[in-house]
């Protein structure tokens, strides 16, 4: 993965996770920040960057989760 791509996704995620908490408003600075610099840097828009993030985070989530107990005995 770009490791630019995976920076902007841990930022968010972040955020995500910390969107209750007190410094939620920190995270969110620093993804505005690193979201700003990426957009700036690739020349592309910063809401369709932003958009791309928010639609590949839930997808790189579930992939880095450690492997779920199966639920049927077949799949042993």
């Amino acid at each position: 993965m770009n490791p630019e791509l995976e920076d902007l996704l841990k930022a968010y995620g972040a955020f995500k996770q910390a969107s209750n908490g007190p410094e939620a408003s920190l995270f969110y600075a620093i993804y505005e920040a690193k979201l700003a610099d990426a957009a700036r840097r690739t020349k592309t828009n910063r809401e369709t960057l932003h958009n791309a993030v928010m639609r590949f985070h839930a997808r790189w989530v579930r992939a880095n989760l450690p492997p779920a107990f199966p639920t049927k005995l077949g799949e042993l």
